[in-house]
């Protein structure tokens, strides 16, 4: 064997052994030692992260359970109000909801409270404005070339006072630079504000300017923000309906009668761009039918639709065709009785008629 190549093996002590099994131990002591911090590390970062949204969701709640009855307070309070009469207090009310506790509302309760709110603008609005003042002549909106660099809250405070004003126009503007600017800045109570806006705006433009199209259009687009009450949705059919039978005029009379006959009586001086009133135009389209009923030998409906003509306005080119239409259907209605045979009276003889004459008798005893 070669003795380069040869290892010498140290033997090995009993104390060294001791000291290498005792380093072991120590060693695997602490792995099990980290390894339970660890856990308890972990445990404590999952129970963390398991806490903390529970108890936010408990504050949620109990917020939410405390908000709950002042909500409800306040709209029965506003409800009383709206009942009442009190429509500035009502309109404070709901205010306080929507700024306060808007965040405890579902998507349908906000937009309960914001039918709520338009619906009690625009009341409020009607009894300061009790009645629309017609302008001599119709204003068209301004135009702005260069944009509104005014703020949320004055741009906001602005349409307030337009709408107090009653410029609807620049209210309606004013509210979409405002919209323009922040999308989200109290998005219910602008809502609320854009409803009356076009709602009083198509109502203008309906009764008082004859635009009946731009004010049907501006009346449904109030729609998208609330319902529409009852007298503008009136105003809407009246108009819609003076549209239809202005589109017969001249070509077929019987409908416009028809359906100026249903306006006038509930608003006589609605017009359209013609200026011609509802009332002038059932006066006119009556008798254009009466005349028509007449030569087609119709002469008692005839009479029928001259006499509500010229019960409207007298006309003296209209009432002697009107007075030979009663005529003709007062015949009509009375023919002439059956012709009494004919009597041939006796001739009288001509010539004297000689009466005879008695001559007397003599008497004897003379």
């Amino acid at each position: 064997m070669n003795e380069n190549n040869t290892e010498v093996t140290q033997p090995v002590t009993g104390d060294e052994k001791k000291k290498k099994d005792k380093k072991k131990f120590f060693q695997r002591r602490s792995s099990w030692y980290l390894l339970g911090v660890l856990v308890a590390l972990l445990i404590i970062g999952l129970g963390a992260l398991l806490g903390v949204p529970r108890g936010i969701n408990d504050r949620v709640r109990l917020a939410e359970v405390q908000a709950a009855p002042k909500i409800s307070a306040q709209l029965e309070n506003a409800k009383l109000d709206i009942e009442e009469g009190r429509y500035q207090v009502a309109l404070e009310r709901l205010d306080w909801i929507l700024d306060e506790m808007s965040s405890f509302l579902s998507e349908e309760e906000l937009s309960k409270v914001g039918e709520m709110y338009s619906q009690t603008l625009l009341k409020l609005t009607l009894e300061e404005r009790a009645t629309l003042e017609p302008s001599p002549t119709p204003t068209e909106p301004e135009h702005t070339p260069t944009p509104d660099l005014r703020g949320e809250e004055e741009l906001y405070t602005s349409a307030w006072d337009l709408l107090i004003a009653g410029s609807w126009d620049e209210l309606i503007k004013t509210l979409e630079a405002l919209r323009e600017k922040n999308l989200a800045y109290k998005t219910i109570q602008v809502d609320g504000l854009f409803y009356v806006g076009l709602r009083n705006r198509g109502v203008q433009k309906i009764l008082v300017e004859g635009s009946l199209e731009p004010g049907i259009y501006d009346l449904s687009l109030s729609e998208r923000f609330a319902p529409l009450d009852s007298a503008a949705d009136g105003f809407r059919t009246w108009a819609r309906l003076y549209l239809t039978g202005a589109s017969y005029w001249s070509v077929d009379w019987a409908q416009v009668v028809y359906y100026f006959e249903q306006i006038y009586p509930a608003l006589p001086n609605l017009h359209d761009g013609s200026h011609l009133t509802a009332t002038e135009r059932f006066r006119i389209g009556a008798i254009e039918y009466a005349s028509l009923l007449a030569a087609e030998g119709n002469y008692c409906e005839a009479q029928e639709y001259f006499e509500k003509a010229l019960a409207i306005s007298s006309d003296p080119e209209v009432q002697p065709t009107a007075q030979w239409a009663a005529d003709e259907c007062w015949k009509k209605q009375n023919p002439p009785t059956q012709a009494e045979p004919e009597v041939t009276p006796t001739s009288t003889p001509t010539g004297t008629i000689e009466v005879p004459t008695e001559t007397p008798t003599p008497d004897p005893t003379d």
